[in-house]
């Protein structure tokens, strides 16, 4: 079972490193960084669903606008 404590704060750091670079204060690069070791520290493994993954989550993948 998850711990939605881990989940909950990994989730936060993540939507304020979203936020970053959002306003270009950090790029692609450092987001994915910042991504991996946030996983790390909060338990997350390679394949697990609650981690930031935009290969399933991008936004023009709809058949309709």
């Amino acid at each position: 079972m998850a711990d939605f404590t881990k989940i909950q704060a990994y989730q936060s750091a993540m939507s304020q490193a979203r936020n970053m670079l959002e306003k270009g204060i950090i790029d692609k690069a450092d987001y994915v960084l910042i991504e991996n070791k946030l996983a790390g520290k909060y338990g997350l493994g390679f394949g697990s669903i609650y981690r930031e993954i935009d290969l399933i989550n991008v936004t023009y993948r709809a058949n309709m606008v």
